[in-house]
C-alpha cells in the first residue's frame, strides 16, 4: 500500500515524539489522542488496599502495567513493600521507566509485552511452588486488566487493582483531521485496544471509513486479532511497542 499520512493515537507526548520521527520520512502525521489521563489518589479512594500494602510480606507481587502507572502510582505505594516484594513489568518501557525510578524489576515477560505474555511467564516460574494467599497488586487504571486480575486470582494469587490514573476521552481535533482530505493513502497505528475501539465510536464516519480502507499498524498479535473486526486493508505487526519500533515498521512498510 502506498500511503502519505500516518493516523496516530498514542497519548499525546507519545504521539507527537513519533510524528517528529515521521518528518524525515517525507509522511504527514495526524496526531490524534484517544484519550487523556488524570492522576487518581488511591489513598483516598482505596484506602484498604494501600493499608493491605503496608503489611504484605516478601512473597507479594507488584506489577506495573505500563511507563503512565509508574508515573502516577509509583509514588503512592509503600517504599518498603517495593524493595521487599517481586516487581513486575509489563513491556521494555515500564521497566526502563521503573529502574530510573531505583526500583530493581525481578520479573518481565519473557515473550512479548503484554499481560498475556506476563501470565504464561508466572505460570512458568511459580507453578507447584505459589504460596496460596500471596497478594498481588495490579498498578493500572479503573475498569482496565480485568482478565489480567482474574487470572492472576486462578493462578491462586489473592489479586488487587490498584488504581492510580483514569483515561478521559480525548477531544477530537478537527484541524488535524481535515488534514486527512489531503490523504492517498492512510497508514493507521494503533496500541491500545480501547483507543481503537472508543475511535470507532467517537470519530466521524467518513473519517473512521477512510481509515478502515488502509493499512494498520499494531503492537501485538492480540491487536491484530482485534483489529479484524474492523475490516483494514491489511494488518502490519510491529516488533515492539516503541516508537522506535514503529518507526522501523513504518520504514518497512513504505
Amino acid at each position: 500500500m502506498t500511503f502519505t499520512h500516518v493516523f496516530i493515537s498514542r497519548p499525546r507526548k507519545e504521539s507527537e515524539a513519533l510524528a517528529a520521527l515521521l518528518a524525515p520520512l517525507g509522511l504527514t502525521p495526524v496526531v490524534q489522542p484517544a484519550f487523556n489521563f488524570f492522576p487518581l489518589d488511591a489513598r483516598l479512594s482505596q484506602p484498604q488496599i494501600i493499608k493491605g500494602m503496608e503489611h504484605a510480606g516478601s512473597d507479594s507481587l507488584v506489577i506495573f502495567t505500563s511507563p503512565r502507572s509508574v508515573a502516577h502510582g509509583l509514588g503512592q505505594i509503600p517504599q518498603k513493600l517495593l524493595f521487599q516484594a517481586r516487581v513486575a513489568a509489563i513491556g521494555p518501557a515500564t521497566s526502563k521507566v521503573l529502574a530510573d525510578a531505583g526500583i530493581r524489576v525481578t520479573i518481565t515477560p519473557r515473550t512479548g509485552y503484554t499481560s498475556e505474555a506476563l501470565l504464561e511467564t508466572l505460570a512458568e516460574e511459580h507453578c507447584n511452588r505459589l504460596a496460596q494467599g500471596s497478594k498481588a497488586y495490579i498498578i493500572a487504571a479503573p475498569g482496565g486488566r480485568k482478565k489480567l486480575l482474574e487470572s492472576l486470582s486462578r493462578q491462586g494469587w489473592q489479586a488487587s487493582l490498584l488504581e492510580v490514573y483514569k483515561p478521559e476521552p480525548a477531544g477530537l481535533d478537527k484541524a488535524e483531521l481535515g488534514t486527512l482530505k489531503e490523504a492517498s493513502g492512510v497508514l493507521s497505528v494503533w496500541t491500545s485496544a480501547n483507543a481503537m475501539k472508543g475511535l470507532s465510536q467517537r470519530l466521524p464516519p467518513a473519517i473512521w471509513f477512510q481509515l478502515c480502507q488502509g493499512d494498520w499498524l499494531v503492537i501485538s498479535e492480540r491487536l491484530k486479532r482485534l483489529s479484524r473486526a474492523y475490516g483494514p486493508a491489511h494488518v502490519h505487526l510491529s516488533a515492539g511497542p516503541g516508537n522506535d519500533d514503529l518507526l522501523n515498521a513504518i520504514r518497512g512498510i513504505k
